[in-house]
C-alpha cells in the first residue's frame, strides 16, 4: 500500500517541482477506504549512475527527510531512470529500513503497490541464493520472478504475476523495476481501483509513471487493468506488452 514514481530520462534540473510535489503524497496521497491518511512507513529511491543501481533506503518518514532526498538528487544531476517509492506498511512491525522498499538484485530493482497476502507458498519455488528468513510478499515476490527460466526479465515477471492471480489472494501488482535498460511498468488490482491506480505521462523526452498525477502541466492517462509497459532506456519508446 504505496505511491510510486519512475522518470526515465532523468534532470534534477527538470524534474525537482515533480518530485518535491510527489514527496508531499507522504501526507496527502490517495489511501484506502478507512486507512488512516499517510504514506510514512518508509522510502526507496533508486537509480543509475554509470551503470550501476544506486539505492538509498529509509525507514522514517519521508516528510521528515525530503532533503536529503533533495541532496541526492541534486548530486546526482542526471540518470537514465529515477524511481521513488512512499511507504504505507500492511505488515506489522516493519517500518523499518530492512523492509522499505526497494529490493534489488544486481542491477535489477523493484518497487511494488500493494499486498500479496498469502505470499509463503511462493518461496519453496525460489532458487536463487539471497531471499532472508524475515521477508515479506514484495522481497518473495521479486525473488520469485528473479528465478525464472527465461532470459526476459519480462517474461519472467509476468509467469509470477500469472501465478499469483492464479494461486494466491492479493489486493494489487502493481508494480515499478528496472534492469537499467529499460523501465517496466505494470497495473493490476483484485480491489479499490480508484486506489491501486497507476498513470503514464510523456513530456519533454521524458516518461512519467506515477500512482497519482502530479503535476497540472503533464497530460497523465490511467494505466488499464493488467497494462504492462516496457520503456526503453535508450531510445525512450514505449511498447505495450500484450503477453500479460
Amino acid at each position: 500500500m504505496c505511491r510510486v514514481l519512475g522518470i526515465t530520462n532523468f534532470s534534477f534540473s527538470r524534474h525537482q517541482k515533480i518530485v518535491e510535489k510527489f514527496c508531499v503524497l507522504a501526507r496527502c496521497g490517495m489511501v484506502m477506504a478507512g486507512d488512516p491518511p499517510g504514506h510514512e512507513d518508509g522510502w526507496g529511491l533508486a537509480f543509475y549512475q554509470e551503470g550501476g543501481l544506486i539505492v538509498h533506503k529509509s525507514g522514517a518518514s519521508l516528510l521528515d527527510e525530503v532533503d536529503k532526498v533533495i541532496r541526492i538528487l541534486s548530486a546526482l544531476k542526471n540518470s537514465p531512470v529515477m524511481i521513488l517509492h512512499l511507504r504505507k506498511s500492511a505488515w506489522a512491525n516493519t517500518s523499518n529500513t530492512r523492509h522499505a522498499h526497494p529490493f534489488h538484485i544486481n542491477n535489477t530493482v523493484f518497487f511494488h503497490n500493494g499486498v500479496v497476502y498469502d505470499y509463503q507458498s511462493l518461496i519453496p519455488t525460489i532458487n536463487i541464493p539471497g531471499l532472508r528468513e524475515n521477508a515479506r510478499d514484495t522481497e518473495v515476490f521479486f525473488f520469485h520472478f528473479m528465478s525464472g527460466k527465461s532470459q526476459d526479465l519480462g517474461r519472467n515477471f509476468l509467469d509470477t504475476a500469472a501465478i499469483i492471480k492464479r494461486e494466491h489472494n492479493f489486493s494489487a501488482l502493481n508494480c515499478l523495476f528496472s534492469d537499467g535498460v529499460k523501465l517496466f511498468a505494470y497495473r493490476d488490482y483484485a480491489k479499490e481501483p480508484d486506489y491501486y491506480s497507476l498513470y503514464k505521462a510523456f513530456s519533454e523526452n521524458s516518461w512519467f509513471i506515477s500512482s497519482e498525477p502530479i503535476d497540472e502541466n503533464i497530460r497523465w492517462e490511467m494505466m488499464t487493468q493488467e497494462e504492462f509497459l516496457e520503456l526503453d532506456l535508450g531510445d525512450q519508446n514505449l511498447h505495450r506488452d500484450d503477453r500479460a
